[in-house]
């Protein structure tokens, strides 16, 4: 029986145990931990236990690589090694088939000792995630510490149960491999930092119109040709030279089982029959033209705007022709020798069917199956691929789009264009996942500072992401069992180095995680901030390059405050409140367009002290499309808690008054933008 009482823990205590570990109860830590995400129940109470030495341990044999992958950065950088052993072990972990999910786990701490329960080798190894967040962030520096660097000092982690489980079963994110190309050791990382937020689907988009990421040895083309795409500005501005990459089967299995160490099951797309520029460009005979033509490619390297050339040629393959749906079946059946995943994407958004209108086996097709035009084509070769998976036993997942003309009998949505399509699957008894762009994509922005790299258009900031929930209002309780979860899309257009990948997936991931993990009533954004505020040396010594931004919001200017006919005015914004706790000392002021026909054109940024000027910036700035000069520098007093401090701005409308944006004091934390 567990009491959190003063009673049970407020004594020091020694136990003499059979290894180099000790144990000690050390008084006064009953503050509760900072988990991300939020388990379901926790209890802390006062006192630590220290672990050093050789550990010993008792495990299921289906639970150990788990449980020492789980561990593996305190193995390797803690002054903590372990030992297996069936007498007296300092850490139990034990099956307990009880628990409400299979990926649920309880987790307890005491004076003696670390009880770990589980239903499944993923229980395991997110109790362990748990326990690494109880522990010094420096631990979580390296996969491998170099020689002599392995800490020596003892581990205390705080004494406390755990008793937790997921809301949802598929949390997950995506990574665009297709249009830039990451390295195995590049997607592995990726991997294993969503596994430290017990996040557990990685949806691999590996194929795409820019290139073709699968190795296929029945068609070998396919990486010969498809993989591969002639890149103005690569390697550098200037040259046009091969740019690419793909995977080998050997290395996919290789990413599929350290992902499954980890908790993490990997679901593969592969686009068709949309998206598929790189494939008829390895085998143009299943393009409705049937013509010769290169793989996809951007204007520059990395894409650098929402703008993309025409290169000739058609990203849809023929449906009129029987080979076509051959080749791609038997694709799906290798594809299905190296992903064990119940699931496999098969894509289906963004089909160009004007080229299926166009295309005589095609009108053929619809006329002698008597489908519904091209939606109808398009419903019928996913009726073929949902039969062919589930002869397998297998399931077939793909984005909105696929509702078009009919969904197939045990198909799964992926619902990216709001929640449209996941409300009609789940209102027709099919399962979906709710990926919406607007609200939780990871290619949009997560600020409107223009300080962030550019990115896909839009904002998703860390507060919207973490606002979400992936159960639509309009479902009933029973129509709502068939949302599986959430997902977070990075698509990389604009991504092509790791370091932005960290950029645009971090923190967001962890407001996914925990929105796909904890109980909806006990999430809260305040408290969620805290945390992951708490958390930002784990995320530092992990080396990710995660988006920081320390903000307030001190007004915003509209149209009704500006006036026509280039009329300079003056905008005053009482910015007491807001200010409040500033320290003093200069400050950075910074005008951010949002919408609009008109930019605004700046002269000066003034700090007024009850009426009195104390600071002013006078030059020439711009907020609008682009931004030039749009930080204003001011130099704040100690603020008196009797005086009223106005922002006055001093600017006009530029070619008119339909602008709005926000003026606000931020700090930018992020180690590297550009």
């Amino acid at each position: 029986m567990w009491l959190a009482s003063k009673s049970n823990f407020g004594q020091v205590s020694f136990v003499k145990l059979p290894s180099l570990f000790f144990a000690a109860l050390v008084l006064g830590l009953s503050a509760e931990p900072e988990i991300v995400p939020k388990p379901q129940l926790l209890v802390a109470a006062e006192g630590a236990l220290s672990l050093q030495g050789v550990v010993t341990y008792a495990c299921p044999p289906s639970f150990d690589e788990s449980f020492r992958c789980g561990l593996q950065r305190l193995l390797t950088n803690g002054p903590v090694s372990l030992a297996k052993t069936a007498e007296n072990p300092l850490i139990e972990v034990r099956e307990r088939a009880d628990l409400p999910s299979e990926e649920g786990y309880s987790l307890e701490v005491t004076p003696r000792g670390i009880q770990i329960a589980a239903k499944s080798p993923r229980g395991v190894y997110y109790a362990t995630q748990s326990l690494m967040q109880l522990m010094p962030a420096s631990l979580m520096a390296r996969a491998i510490a170099p020689p002599g660097e392995k800490g020596s000092e003892p581990i205390s982690i705080p004494v406390l149960k755990i008793e937790d489980s997921p809301r949802f079963p598929w949390r997950g994110l995506m990574l665009d491999s297709s249009r830039h190309f990451q390295t195995v050791a590049e997607v592995k990382r990726f991997i294993d930092l969503m596994s430290i937020y017990k996040l557990n689907v990685f949806h691999w988009h590996l194929t795409d119109g820019h290139g073709w990421r699968f190795e296929s040895r029945k068609y070998p083309e396919l990486t010969n040709k498809g993989a591969w795409r002639m890149q103005p500005g690569y390697p550098v501005p200037g040259k046009t030279e091969r740019y690419g990459g793909f995977y080998t089967q050997e290395q996919m299995k290789e990413v599929v089982r350290f992902a499954a160490a980890r908790g993490v099951t990997v679901v593969p797309e592969i686009e068709m029959p949309g998206h598929c520029f790189a494939f008829v460009a390895a085998y143009p005979e299943l393009g409705c033209p049937g013509k010769p033509q290169e793989t996809d490619r951007f204007f520059t390297y990395p894409a650098d705007a929402q703008r993309f050339p025409k290169v000739e040629g058609t990203d849809v393959l023929c449906l009129g022709k029987d080979r076509t749906v051959q080749v791609c079946k038997e694709i799906l059946d290798e594809v299905m020798e190296i992903f064990p995943s119940p699931f496999i994407h098969v894509g289906g958004d963004e089909v160009n069917k004007s080229h299926w209108k166009n295309c005589k086996v095609c009108q053929e097709r619809i006329k002698a199956r008597k489908l519904d035009g091209e939606d109808g084509l398009q419903s019928w070769f996913m009726q073929e691929l949902d039969h062919h998976l589930v002869s397998r036993g297998r399931r077939l997942i793909g984005w909105d789009e696929i509702l078009e003309g009919g969904l197939a009998e045990n198909a799964t949505v992926m619902s990216w264009q709001g929640e449209k399509g996941g409300i009609h699957a789940a209102k027709t008894g099919h399962d979906a996942v709710m990926s919406p762009s607007n609200r939780i994509y990871l290619d949009h922005g997560q600020s409107e500072n223009p300080l962030e790299p550019a990115h896909w258009p839009g904002t998703n900031s860390l507060a919207q992401v973490y606002a979400y929930d992936p159960v639509p209002a309009a479902l009933t309780p029973e129509e709502a069992r068939h949302i599986l979860g959430l997902q977070g899309n990075l698509w990389t257009v604009f991504t092509h180095e790791e370091w932005l990948l960290d950029l645009q997936t971090w923190p967001r991931a962890a407001a996914i995680a925990e929105v796909g993990w904890s109980a909806k009533e006990g999430r809260d954004w305040d408290h969620f901030l805290g945390r992951l505020r708490a958390h930002r040396p784990r995320l530092d010594a992990l080396g990710i390059n995660y988006w920081w931004e320390e903000s307030r919001e001190f007004g915003r200017w509209t149209p009704a405050a500006l006036k026509p006919g280039q009329e300079v005015v003056d905008m005053d914004f009482d910015i007491t409140a807001s200010a409040s706790g500033l320290r003093p000392g200069k400050q950075s002021i910074t005008f951010t367009y949002t919408k609009g026909a008109h930019g605004l054109s700046l002269q000066s940024a003034t700090l007024l002290e009850n009426g009195r000027e104390i600071s002013s910036d006078k030059h020439d700035g711009f907020a609008g499309s682009k931004h030039t000069g749009n930080t204003y520098t001011l130099d704040f007093p100690t603020l008196r808690p009797d005086a009223k401090y106005v922002l006055r701005i001093r600017g006009l409308g530029d070619g008119g008054t339909d602008s709005y944006g926000l003026i606000g004091q931020s700090a930018v934390e992020t180690k590297r933008l550009r």
